[in-house]
């Protein structure tokens, strides 16, 4: 029986395995170590990864991705005649990547470990979990994905403090590490887990209607699809060219257009603007001065965009590293976390410590509105983990004789029942 890792991306997904004192990537039926979290029914059998993604443009009623922005929520898909949670979607996704790894390790999987968001809430953890029961495996551990990301940076004798910046095709996760001797420690926390590399897609589409004279809402399915992948090939292309023109026929007429990195940043504000408050609030939670920190790490295939790269080095004036794999640097800290926890001789020895992204409270009556109770914080934010606290609160009445306790998870000074 074998414990393999994914990183379960918004737009590509890998599996991991910790064996032989190594870390190793597992390919899937392509020989490709990144499997396209996309989800498609062929003649009422859903394919997943390569195969669906080429169904985006020829068959988009019945395909569907960027679902993990959706995890957590009740919100369904619908292919054909039956309708799919984003849990189920993903547990397709996951479901390949077992059967992918158990054809290379020449063994059944038994259990999985997952990375997440940093910034995914219990709804979206519980979500992610039920994965496992949809499956029959175990999904015992989930670990955050700029955290494993640490992990696959860490040098055992390096002493330096760096932020983690994990920018994926859905979800950016900010992270402030300190390191030292076998100690890996997650210091902050921030993200945004509806922002990613797609976003770009979005924007570059919307500049082509622009220069071109289209109405975006008005173009068929089928025609959004294409444009959105004619935008992520351009975005591509500007990571190792100044500029790119995109070339896309709609109803039998060819448009064209002229994109560079220039302009990309300028039709793109909005989101660099969201991206400096994550990267803010991170910074800032931490602790440490920007001269404190040593450098930032890139993390996820979002990063390898020129502009994102050089607005953080602008931003933050800091060393920026930047691997060949960002891409693939959680799932190699997800394949060294399994190895920790399997007590492996090589890291054993290696301690992680995470914190809680989110503030947890408990409600307290609210006389001005008893529908809603006040949050009475317990557990501040990134608190480090694990970690116990305890209040005393009275109760509201005289001879009350039981209490309602309520846990909540957030800033808000007042919550909803």
């Amino acid at each position: 029986m074998a414990v393999i890792g994914i990183d379960l991306g918004t737009t590509n997904s890998l599996a991991v395995v910790y064996r032989n004192g190594n870390v190793e990537l597992i390919p899937n039926q392509f020989h490709e170590y990144l499997t396209p979290s996309v989800v498609s029914l062929d003649h009422n059998e859903l394919v997943v990864g390569k195969i669906a993604k080429e169904r985006l443009v020829t068959d988009p009623e019945h395909t569907t991705y960027l679902f993990k922005r959706k995890m957590g929520k009740s919100e369904k898909t619908q292919l054909g005649s039956k309708s799919y949670l984003p849990e189920e979607l993903s547990a397709c996704v996951v479901k390949q990547l077992i059967e992918d790894a158990q054809n290379y390790l020449g063994e059944k999987v038994d259990e999985v470990v997952i990375s997440v968001p940093a910034y995914f809430d219990a709804t979206q953890r519980r979500a992610t979990k039920a994965i496992g029961e949809i499956l029959g495996v175990k999904v015992n551990r989930l670990i955050n994905e700029p955290s494993a990301a640490a992990i696959a940076c860490h040098q055992s004798d390096d002493f330096e403090t760096f932020v983690v910046f994990d920018f994926g095709g859905g979800t950016l996760d900010v992270s402030v590490v300190d390191c030292f001797e076998n100690v890996v420690s997650i210091n902050a926390i921030a993200g945004n887990n509806q922002l990613g590399g797609s976003d770009f897609d979005k924007a570059i589409a919307y500049y082509f209607c622009q220069q071109n004279d289209i109405d975006f809402v008005s173009l068929s399915k089928e025609e959004q699809r294409s444009l959105l992948l004619c935008s992520e090939r351009a975005k591509l292309s500007l990571r190792d060219s100044s500029s790119t023109t995109m070339k896309l026929t709609l109803s039998k007429h060819q448009y064209v257009c002229e994109l560079d990195n220039e302009i990309l940043f300028s039709i793109t504000k909005h989101i660099f603007t969201e991206i400096k408050k994550v990267i803010g609030k991170a910074v800032k939670d931490s602790g440490f001065s920007a001269e404190e920190l040593d450098s930032l790490i890139l993390v996820g295939g979002s990063s390898y965009m020129p502009v994102v790269r050089d607005y953080l080095t602008q931003l933050l004036n800091i060393p920026v590293s930047q691997s060949e794999d960002i891409d693939l640097l959680v799932a190699r800290g997800l394949g060294k976390y399994i190895g920790i926890k399997q007590r492996e001789a090589d890291v054993k020895d290696l301690l992680v410590t995470d914190i809680c992204p989110f503030s947890l409270s408990t409600g307290v009556h609210n006389p001005i509105d008893t529908a809603k109770d006040l949050a009475e914080v317990i557990i501040p934010r990134n608190t480090v983990l694990p970690a116990s606290e305890s209040v005393t609160l009275q109760t509201v009445k005289k001879g009350q004789t039981h209490v309602n306790v309520t846990v909540y998870q957030g800033g808000r000074n007042v919550c909803q029942r």
